[in-house]
């Protein structure tokens, strides 16, 4: 079960996702679903088109399936899924 404090250490595919800050401007304000999530960068579906947004440089509001909206440093979120499952589990955001 997805919950606020382990979020980091799940995968985000299929999860809604709002961008709210980003050093890229164009991705600011964008939602949509998350598609697939690369090392480096998550690939969201938004109403109009996918685009590509890097973790690092961003922050997140998720939604996860309890309808519970977690806002996540991008940078926690940085490295594969199966390898932040190995990342010690703590609040850092």
């Amino acid at each position: 079960m997805i919950t606020p404090e382990n979020l980091v250490q799940h995968e985000l595919i299929g999860l809604q996702l709002h961008v709210v800050a980003s050093t890229d401007p164009s991705c600011i304000c964008r939602s949509g679903t998350v598609l697939d999530e690369s090392r480096n960068m998550l690939h969201i579906q938004t109403p109009k088109n996918l685009i590509r947004v890097a973790k690092s440089n961003s922050v997140f509001d998720i939604e996860l399936p309890n309808e519970t909206i977690v806002r996540v440093a991008g940078r926690l979120l940085e490295g594969r899924p199966e390898q932040r499952l190995k990342k010690p589990l703590h609040r850092r955001w």
